[in-house]
């Protein structure tokens, strides 16, 4: 397999679809859980819908994450803030069979984030995504939604209500590219997905009432047959599939 290189040495930059990099999609602060001082956390989410079961090593030699299989999350893991080599390689693989190899990624102390493998596996790429739960209003929830379907443009996505018009909660995002996070009351959600700029919703999903709390990445994604879903990842690491109408 062939092995594709990144360099990235800070993280206020903001970097998007780069394929066989990371991109640092900046956060707002720590969190709301405790981390102990001078940690980092990052867990991990497998979006390559042709890529077998990987796991990703760091610093070509600590197996952080094992056996995530397509459409699975992991929980975080620790490291001390630091600058760390990463790779992702199939199933009980080493350095060598790297599929996605990252230099010197910089993981700042107090910060969680999330590292996504998704696109085929011939160009398969990766966004590294800060998390944040601070100041999230009581009563409310906060989700952001993250285009990694391949071979679908960008897309408009709509808050389609119960009554009344629907309002555009996303304009124009290219594949590989996270919106911002948007806090919302508490409750359950249709999102329809325009991709033809339209602005008709052409795919529509109907996202279950999430608790007071709840911070969640929304993934659009395709699996192997080109079927398009949402993936909803919570923050205990807990993937939740939600298909089309």
């Amino acid at each position: 397999m062939r092995t594709r290189k990144a360099n990235l040495g800070g993280m206020g930059v903001l970097l998007l679809g780069l394929v066989g990099s990371w991109a640092l999609v900046p956060g707002c602060g720590e969190g709301s859980d405790p981390l102990d001082p001078g940690q980092a956390m990052i867990r991990a989410i497998h979006l390559s819908p042709d890529a077998p079961s990987v796991d990703i090593l760091v610093n070509g030699s600590i197996r952080a994450f094992e056996d995530v299989e397509f459409g699975e999350g992991t929980s975080y893991a620790s490291l001390e803030a630091g600058s760390y080599d990463l790779d992702v390689v199939p199933m009980g693989g080493e350095v060598a069979s790297s599929v996605l190899s990252v230099d010197a990624l910089a993981l700042a102390a107090d910060q969680k984030y999330t590292a996504v493998a998704f696109g085929n596996l011939a160009s398969i790429q990766a966004l590294a995504l800060m998390d944040d739960s601070s100041g999230l209003a009581a009563g409310s929830i906060r989700v952001r939604a993250v285009h990694t379907a391949p071979g679908v443009g960008e897309v408009d996505i709509w808050n389609i209500p119960s009554a009344g018009d629907p309002s555009p909660l996303y304009e124009n995002v290219p594949f590989g590219v996270a919106g911002a996070y948007l806090d919302l009351p508490a409750g359950a959600y249709t999102l329809g997905f325009d991709v033809d700029n339209d602005a008709t919703p052409d795919v529509i999903f109907d996202l279950p009432a999430l608790p007071a709390g709840t911070v969640a990445n929304v993934f659009a994604v395709n699996d192997s047959m080109g079927t398009v879903f949402l993936l909803a990842q919570l923050q205990d690491g807990a993937v939740a599939r939600i298909d089309a109408r």
